[in-house]
């Protein structure tokens, strides 16, 4: 009996899965568990305090060793182990599920012992097969002001086929690192979540042609195309890595780990010599990670693809005055104009039809189904022409999104309110605000995150002025074709005229309205209310009624907003608050700017003048 416990026993043993490594891990020197690629494979951070490490991956089974999340060693103690377990595993065997750790291991091992038989891994080798991977492209859809998750815009990988090429990439496949929200969640707790890590982040692998539905056709946004300059080994390395990340979980923050973030995380596995994720402790703005991307000698090219409002655009401008009304009468009229369309020779025709056919995609005033059936006979009758199409591509602009000014900006100014000079400081992580350098950035787009304003006055001291926590402008021109709402959005706190102080009180304002293009520059104007609430304020909050007007122009140099605010409290008895103020900002290079600023305002009945003179620099 007892031999026959013995022989069961050790049957046991030599057929277990996880029985321990036949050759002494001594082969193993200790310095790999701290190289960049150790490091980066499994995305372990050192904490700012004792740099002890930990990794970002939540899931445990991203792990062989039960301490692997913070301990590299015993990490790569236990993926040494993992090489000599039992092939009958399949795809669950740890050089299955973790092929990029085995492979960077081998290489390292190669030279001290016999490498064991590689197990039949059937499920990576599909999805490597599948990818058939030449190289990569990052892509980088711009801001999106309209989701809070694409504010800043966002980047993905596409895995470059062997045997496509520009008539065929859309086919594709593209790896994309997103937070998976909860569907029911509003606006107000998505914002919330994503701020706070309350959302899990995967990484997704779907075909290129569905992401430019989404970013370019439907969300309007440009694309730029950056190809990276991997080699074929690289490139194979990097299809291993997505797949070990592929279905793990991460942490997701709107600003720190985002898409972007993880993105530079898979291109520092596969060349950790130089690795970009330090840079970005802070926060991960996407394009400044393609600015990472493009100094660290990644990307080769760009490639832009505009977004299908700016090509209609673009082909609308082309078109004489009653060609423009034809576009929009085939589209929008009850009955389409199509006698008038035969006036035309086939060539104009043709541009016509193509342009009307875009715009059918975008906006219509009719129902769906008849716009649905309208698309397609525009589509058929432009194809019936048989001719090549008489309009040119939308030229690539000349700058860039992430040719235009650095994220972060400094700013300094001497200035006089009321009478009392004062020294100014500004400081803002993040992004672009109406008065900024507009090559590389919308027109009529603000994005602010924690904007905050000082003030030193001799009597007073320094005292905060001014705070945006995040605030948002988005000023779009209508016209016959398109009539977006332009509104903005401010949350923080600034200072007010009360009990003859100046009072710091939180605010949170909304505003919208119309704007219309007016001489190469925008024209708007909105109105909306600002709330406040303070124990400093007569009633304790304020409810107030707002209504701004101004105008902005921009030329490749140069600045100038003008504008003018009223206000009216709704809560207590006062006179209404008015102000009128002129910006002008002047580029001398690329990231320095001057500016003076003029305001007039009535507040409280008394009338203020203030007077500013500054330099900003972007970092």
């Amino acid at each position: 009996m007892r031999r026959l416990f013995v022989f069961i026993f050790t049957f046991i043993i030599w057929q277990s899965p996880c029985q321990s490594s036949p050759v002494n891990s001594s082969v193993l020197n200790p310095e790999w568990a701290s190289s960049p690629t150790w490091i980066a494979l499994l995305s372990y951070q050192q904490t700012l305090f004792n740099q002890a490490y930990t990794s970002q991956a939540d899931s445990t089974a991203f792990f062989l060793a039960s301490n692997g999340k913070n301990d590299p060693h015993s990490e790569l103690l236990a993926t040494f182990d993992g090489l000599f377990q039992n092939n009958s595993l399949g795809d669950e065997h740890p050089r299955c599920r973790f092929p990029a750790r085995y492979h960077w291991l081998i290489e390292k091992l190669s030279t001290s012992i016999e490498i064991p038989a590689a197990p039949k891994c059937e499920a990576f080798n599909t999805f490597q097969e599948t990818l058939n991977a030449a190289g990569a492209t990052m892509i980088f859809p711009a801001a999106y002001l309209n989701s809070p998750s694409s504010m800043f815009g966002h980047t993905l990988l596409r895995i470059d086929q062997h045997g496509q090429d520009k008539s065929n990439r859309i086919l594709a496949y593209t790896a994309s690192y997103a937070a998976k929200n909860d569907p029911s969640d509003n606006q107000l707790s998505f914002v919330f979540k994503g701020l706070m890590g309350g959302y899990p982040g995967e990484m997704t692998v779907l075909p290129y042609y569905m992401k430019l539905k989404e970013y370019r056709d439907i969300e309007s946004r440009d694309i730029w195309e950056y190809p990276l300059n991997l080699s074929q080994e690289e490139t194979d390395q990097m299809v291993r890595h997505l797949w070990e990340v592929s279905g793990e979980t991460f942490d997701y923050y709107f600003f720190t780990e985002n898409c972007s973030y993880r993105l530079l995380g898979v291109l520092d596995a596969i060349r950790s010599e130089k690795p970009m994720l330090k840079a970005f402790r802070l926060h991960a703005i996407p394009v400044d990670t393609v600015r990472a991307a493009l100094q660290h000698g990644y990307i080769v090219d760009a490639i832009y693809r505009p977004s299908i409002v700016n090509q209609f655009q673009y082909q609308l401008d082309l078109l004489s005055p009653d060609q423009r009304d034809l576009v929009y009468g085939l589209v929008n009229h009850p009955v389409p104009e199509y006698a008038t369309l035969e006036h035309y020779p086939a060539e104009q025709k043709a541009a016509i039809l193509e342009t009307a056919f875009l715009y059918s995609r975008l906006v219509t005033t009719v129902p769906q189904q008849v716009a649905a059936k309208r698309s397609l006979q525009l589509l058929r009758d432009r194809n019936e022409l048989d001719i090549e199409s008489p309009l040119p591509e939308l030229p690539t602009p000349t700058q860039r999104d992430d040719q235009g000014h650095l994220s972060s900006r400094l700013q300094i100014s001497a200035g006089e309110f009321d009478d009392q000079p004062y020294i100014g400081f500004d400081w803002r992580p993040a992004y672009h605000a109406l008065n900024d350098p507009g090559l590389g950035y919308p027109l009529g787009s603000e994005l602010k995150f924690l904007d905050m304003s000082f003030r030193y006055y001799q009597d007073d001291g320094l005292k905060m002025e001014d705070l945006s926590l995040i605030g948002i402008k988005s000023i779009t021109a209508r016209n016959r074709f398109f009539r977006p709402l332009s509104w903005t959005f401010d949350i923080g706190g600034h200072r007010v005229e009360e009990h003859e102080k100046r009072a710091w009180v939180p605010h949170i304002q909304g505003l919208a309205g119309p704007a219309w293009n007016v001489s190469g520059g925008l024209l708007y104007a909105l109105a909306g209310g600002q709330g406040q609430i303070s124990s400093k304020l007569k009633s304790g909050f304020d409810v107030r009624a707002q209504t701004s007007i101004g105008y902005l122009r921009k030329t490749d140099s140069q600045q100038f907003l003008i504008g003018a605010n009223f206000e009216q409290s709704a809560v207590n008895d006062s006179d209404p608050d008015l102000r009128v103020s002129a910006r002008h900002d002047l580029q001398l290079t690329g990231n320095w700017n001057i500016f003076w600023e003029f305001e007039r305002s009535k507040i409280s009945g008394s009338y203020r003048n203030q007077y500013e003179l500054g330099i900003k620099v972007f970092y």
